[in-house]
């Protein structure tokens, strides 16, 4: 009978062990990547009527490609500091753009980038509580030291932990009592920040604010950087900071499949020069075994035009407005489309 006993038992922990991993087997994970969010001053005038800043509008036609996924995340580069509101070189935005970012999916924000420091030590506190007050999740900066310098989430049972440097903050510093607040790249850095993260995750991810700004080829240390990354542990690399899409590497590691994203471009901004117009959605499906299990970048188009003599902007996903123009696109507008929707960004590689 005892016997018995320690047989079923023993059955019983053998059934639970193989419940439990069936469940891991089975869970994946959405992620939904985008580029630089710039509120220049044309977008803030646009934005702006009978008293007030409305920004959700610019977000209607991507808002369906964002909302969906277990996790979005967008670079806001652009400081919450408060009045007056300014775009570049020194930008301040009103606090409805958050309103919108929320309103389009986001969930997760990064703000570690050269613009951080815009608005001083002050701007930058002002811009995280900001965000922390609207239940999103602030990368990149701290308010305090006793708060860990990475964040981590949990979904759908999984820990997902985030981390984010960038390479300067425009000449702009901090005093020594302030500079735990985020964090320059560095090797060293790196390494010991993937090694914390993975000591409590099961998805390690890792932004990077850097390489060459209009170059839509990364370069040599972007590279080394973001490879670096992946060996010492990170599963995805998203970067961004050139303002143009660069490529996506998936890069496998034995049976796993790992991700670089070497500049997603700009999602929004009133930039004019060549490629400065194009973004990409980077949907990814993600399993805690296998790693990425597929990639769907929804390229976007930042359009401009003039309605009763006010300038209007929007974000629109490129296939569905070439497939389905309306009204606002001109032929010129649909020549753009075109050219943007015959992007190919994602190479397949071996680590070595």
């Amino acid at each position: 009978m005892i016997k018995f006993c320690k047989l079923v038992i023993l059955f019983l922990n053998f059934f639970l062990l193989f419940l439990l991993q069936s469940q891991s087997f089975s869970i994946k994970v959405t992620f939904s990547f985008v580029g630089d969010v710039m509120f220049h001053k044309a977008i803030l005038d646009a934005a702006y009527s009978n008293g007030k800043y409305a920004f959700k509008s610019f977000f209607e036609y991507v808002k369906p490609y964002i909302e969906k996924s277990d996790v979005a995340s967008c670079n806001l580069e652009t400081t919450l500091g408060g009045k007056p509101y300014t775009g570049y070189p020194r930008f301040s935005t009103p606090d409805e753009a958050l309103d919108a970012l929320k309103y389009a999916g986001f969930d997760v924000i990064n703000i570690a980038n050269n613009h951080m420091l815009d608005r001083g030590v002050s701007g930058l506190k002002r811009t995280i509580t900001k965000i922390a007050g609207q239940n999103l999740t602030c990368v990149g900066a701290r308010l305090t030291p006793v708060e860990k310098p990475y964040r981590v989430i949990e979904v759908k049972g999984l820990k997902i932990s985030f981390a984010s440097f960038t390479y300067a903050t425009n000449g702009l510093s901090v005093d020594k009592d302030h500079r735990y607040m985020f964090m320059y790249i560095s090797e060293p850095a790196i390494i010991s920040m993937i090694n914390e993260m993975k000591k409590e995750s099961d998805i390690v991810i890792v932004y990077f604010h850097y390489g060459n700004e209009y170059q839509t080829t990364p370069t040599k240390k972007q590279i080394e950087l973001a490879h670096l990354a992946l060996d010492y542990g990170a599963d995805m690399v998203i970067a961004s900071h050139p303002h143009v899409l660069q490529r996506i590497e998936l890069v496998k590691y034995g049976q796993k499949t790992k991700l670089i994203a070497y500049s997603l471009g700009n999602f929004i901004s009133n930039m004019t020069s060549p490629g400065t117009d194009e973004g990409v959605i980077l949907n990814i499906t993600y399993h805690p075994v296998r790693g990425v299990i597929s990639v769907n970048p929804i390229l976007t188009w930042v359009h401009r035009c003039r309605v009763k003599d006010k300038l209007l902007f929007r974000v629109l996903p490129v296939k569905r407005f070439l497939e389905n123009p309306d009204k606002y696109l001109t032929e010129s507008d649909l020549k753009r489309l075109s050219q943007i929707a015959g992007k190919k960004l994602i190479e397949e590689r071996e680590r070595k």
